[in-house]
């Protein structure tokens, strides 16, 4: 989370968790850590596994962290299981050298579902998540949400790709020559701008640019300091436009967006359809992939992953005279 928001006791937290996550959690372990009362992460896993997350070890190591609630969200199990679960999850923070400050219980994360204790069997009420100071926040920062995690799948999920606006993306490179890199960062640029769905045509040129031009990639990444959520929903629209190469690329990109956006389910969606399409394609680039998985699978900070827009702002107006917003003291 990279805003402060204000969140008012247990019922509150609970239903902020759908918000940050940008899906509804069902039979999961959800581990909000803090440090110094101030909530700095928020990853979630499969109940069952105990909390035992590599991104949570990182996270403890790294000093991000100093306290750590659990919610387990978990409909149709026994209070036996849940109990046995919660037991687990605290012996894992704990080796981790993390104060478990609650273990909190919820069937299921909804308006007027009950929340229990599980230290001291007290219980209070979930709010509605849509009325939570988390939700009213993603208003203002674009941020998507989504009842399941089906739903963000499906952002990824592939449309229509023709040979057609292939074949006239390559005939336009051929006649711009060396305008064409700037010419396609300027017009996705202003779709992030602009908050318009990139079209056939263009997502045909951007697919090609990404594939052809790694410097060019690598300025499209200071497409996040314009405003990450819709860089991401950009991306996403245009990785739904290709295949191949070009939409291995682009979902990378889509994805590396929604991770320094603090999405991380979004980013393993894309990263996930983007392993699933280069199976498909095994002579796509997969290098810029494969470091973006690891650090969203070891638990990196979206913030340190931003450095990398950071300088993709400089590689836009420098290489291809693009100029880009420079990140603001808050950004990193």
């Amino acid at each position: 989370m990279s805003d402060r928001i204000h969140i008012e006791g247990i019922g509150e937290l609970i239903a902020a968790v759908p918000t940050v996550l940008s899906f509804v959690p069902e039979q999961s372990i959800v581990l909000v850590f803090s440090s110094a009362g101030r909530i700095t992460w928020m990853v979630r896993t499969d109940f069952g596994t105990g909390g035992r997350l590599l991104t949570a070890e990182t996270i403890a190591r790294s000093g991000e962290s100093d306290a750590v609630i659990v919610v387990v969200v978990a409909k149709g199990r026994t209070f036996r299981e849940v109990i046995a679960e919660g037991d687990r999850v605290n012996a894992t923070m704990l080796g981790l050298g993390v104060e478990v400050q609650g273990i909190y219980y919820t069937p299921s994360i909804e308006g007027g579902q009950t929340w229990t204790d599980m230290q001291t069997f007290g219980t209070g009420t979930v709010v509605d998540p849509a009325t939570t100071a988390a939700a009213a926040a993603t208003v203002f920062t674009g941020k998507q949400f989504t009842r399941t995690r089906e739903e963000i799948v499906a952002r990824y999920r592939r449309d229509d790709a023709t040979m057609t606006d292939r074949r006239r993306a390559r005939k336009t490179k051929e006649v711009m020559g060396e305008n064409f890199p700037r010419s396609v960062i300027s017009e996705l640029a202003d779709a992030v701008r602009e908050r318009q769905e990139p079209t056939a045509a263009l997502a045909a040129r951007v697919g090609l640019l990404v594939t052809t031009d790694i410097t060019a990639r690598d300025a499209i990444l200071g497409l996040a300091v314009i405003d990450p959520a819709t860089a991401a929903e950009t991306m996403a629209a245009v990785a739904r436009k290709l295949y191949g190469a070009e939409r291995v690329a682009a979902l990378t990109v889509a994805g590396f967006f929604a991770y320094v956006n603090f999405q991380g389910p979004d980013a393993g969606c894309a990263f996930e359809a983007a392993r699933e399409e280069a199976a498909r394609h095994p002579l796509s680039d997969t290098r810029l992939l494969g470091l973006v998985e690891q650090a969203l699978s070891t638990g990196l900070h979206p913030r340190q992953m931003r450095t990398l827009s950071g300088t993709g702002v400089g590689i836009a107006r420098e290489k291809f005279g693009v100029e880009l917003p420079a990140p603001s003291s808050d950004w990193l």
